[in-house]
């Protein structure tokens, strides 16, 4: 940080500013700082009350009997399954549908804009029942029941539920999937920024209008791909509402099963050695950690794109 001209007469600025900053950094950080303070406890120190962020004795202990609880590696792996299949499905819907309302004219363009921002303000609660029916007996319109002994695809199985990632998947690829409304709308209000003279050049070259949005339109599109890829991974990852919903195994993604971790500790038959609420705490903390350091470490690597692409979108201001 470059210190102020002290001619300037902008002492006070500059130190009320620096608070702020700092302040303001704190409050942020204060929830990961004591995550990481109280996952790398050793179990020995737990309830040591002179200890309040360095543990006199690091161990990695809380950690794997969290991950243990938690079924972290299964967990983990099927919700990292859903956010990247989900996340590609809308990338190619959302930015083919975005595209379509920005560049083509037809007579019902203002109706599916209209209902596209129709769904961003429709909570999902709305529409909970019929969802979960929908899935729970899929059959393409009706087709399958005409056929003798086909009830559907039962993409909502209640005892294993071997397909029901599609239910992430299959709305994503349709443009309909989680937060899709507010996807297609970034994608409409970037392309219709981009100028038209591209597109007209490469029509008189001779490409037709999927090779024009293949070659042309995505290599500049690349700052709004990004903000809609880190949006979906995170909000895919996150979800809570919509995974305990069609989730109804034993098996569940990890923001529901870290929801579950007091029933989960009961049913590993480890609650009974624990003699505080405190000390079920530090394995909420630590399934805390767990979750969120997939999207941390992605975050860190694409921080800087994520903050370009943000700015050249236009979705803030």
């Amino acid at each position: 940080m470059r210190l102020p001209n002290l001619k300037s007469g902008n002492i006070a600025t500059f130190l009320f500013r620096s608070m702020l900053i700092f302040g303001m950094t704190y409050v942020f950080l204060f929830p990961l700082l004591y995550m990481l303070s109280v996952s790398l406890r050793a179990p020995a120190t737990i309830n040591d009350p002179s200890i309040v962020w360095i543990p006199k004795a690091m161990s990695l202990e809380n950690l794997k009997e969290t991950m243990g609880i938690l079924s972290y590696t299964k967990s983990a792996l099927l919700t990292l399954i859903i956010s990247v299949l989900s996340t590609l499905g809308t990338l190619i819907s959302c930015s083919l549908v975005g595209y379509g309302l920005a560049r083509f004219r037809f007579f019902e363009k203002n109706i599916v804009f209209g209902l596209v921002v129709l769904t961003i303000i429709v909570p999902p609660q709305l529409i909970l029942i019929s969802s979960f029916l929908n899935f729970r007996y899929f059959d393409f319109g009706g087709i399958l029941r005409l056929l003798e002994g086909v009830t559907g695809f039962g993409y909502i199985d209640l005892t294993e539920m071997p397909l029901t990632p599609l239910t992430f998947i299959l709305p994503s690829l349709l443009a309909v999937g989680l937060r899709g409304g507010l996807f297609i709308f970034i994608f409409r209000q970037f392309f219709s920024g981009m100028p038209k003279d591209l597109e007209e050049a490469a029509h008189i070259d001779g490409c037709g209008y999927l090779k024009t949005y293949v070659r042309i339109i995505l290599p500049l599109a690349v700052p709004a791909f990004i903000t809609v890829m880190l949006f979906s991974f995170i909000w895919h990852w996150n979800d809570y509402f919509t995974s305990a919903m069609y989730f109804c195994g034993d098996m569940k993604p990890i923001s529901v099963m870290l929801s579950n971790i007091d029933s989960l500790l009961r049913t590993t038959g480890n609650y009974g050695t624990f003699k505080s609420p405190y000390q079920i705490s530090i394995y909420l903390a630590s399934g805390s950690l767990l979750t969120i350091l997939p999207p941390l470490v992605l975050y860190m690597f694409t921080q800087k794109y994520f903050t370009q692409s943000i700015e050249r979108t236009g979705i803030v201001g």
